[in-house]
């Protein structure tokens, strides 16, 4: 007897293109919550030398990224500095250790919930708006910003590096 196809259906209560962003956000997302539900605070914290960032880490920067490119550039809340430790090679501060699971689904679940928030106010037509980063480093500056739609797809994209990443270092993981 054969399955039903697996699909992406557009999350309801969203304009259509949104909706199906969000539903490709909401799916790699339920993957990585399942890759790392399991760790332990010392798989988390465990990272093979101070250039590498641990699996909690990651995480921390998933939501950070997410928070950056929708809620800071689309809709200029700004990012507190509260957000520097998903950034601490580049900040020179240590990396978070000792934090259970459910501190690092945290933070993904509250940025999520704001971006759901967010992403309901945006119609369709919107994905073509070119967004200038908040972030003055940032080539996309000198190019005329990035669409939308370029930002969406690029959240999808970059979770998805990373999870690779965090595959990797599970394996890696002496514990």
């Amino acid at each position: 007897m054969q399955g039903s196809p697996l699909d992406i259906t557009p999350v309801a209560g969203y304009s259509l293109r949104i909706g199906l962003f969000l539903a490709q956000m909401e799916d790699i997302r339920r993957v990585t919550k399942q890759y790392v539900e399991e760790l332990t605070a010392e798989q988390l914290s465990w990272h093979p030398n101070p250039k590498v960032e641990s699996i909690g880490t990651l995480l921390l920067h998933i939501a950070a990224v997410e928070f950056s490119w929708i809620l800071e550039d689309i809709f200029k809340h700004p990012m507190g500095q509260e957000w520097e430790i998903a950034f601490p090679i580049r900040a020179g501060i240590p990396q978070v250790s000792g934090q259970p699971v459910a501190y690092f689904l945290g933070k993904l679940d509250t940025v999520r919930s704001e971006v759901r928030s967010a992403l309901a106010t945006l119609t369709d037509a919107d994905q073509e708006r070119a967004i200038i980063p908040q972030d003055a480093g940032s080539s996309a500056q000198k190019t005329g910003g990035y669409t939308i739609r370029w930002i969406l797809h690029h959240l999808i994209d970059h979770e998805a590096h990373h999870r690779g990443q965090i595959a990797v270092m599970k394996r890696l993981s002496p514990a």
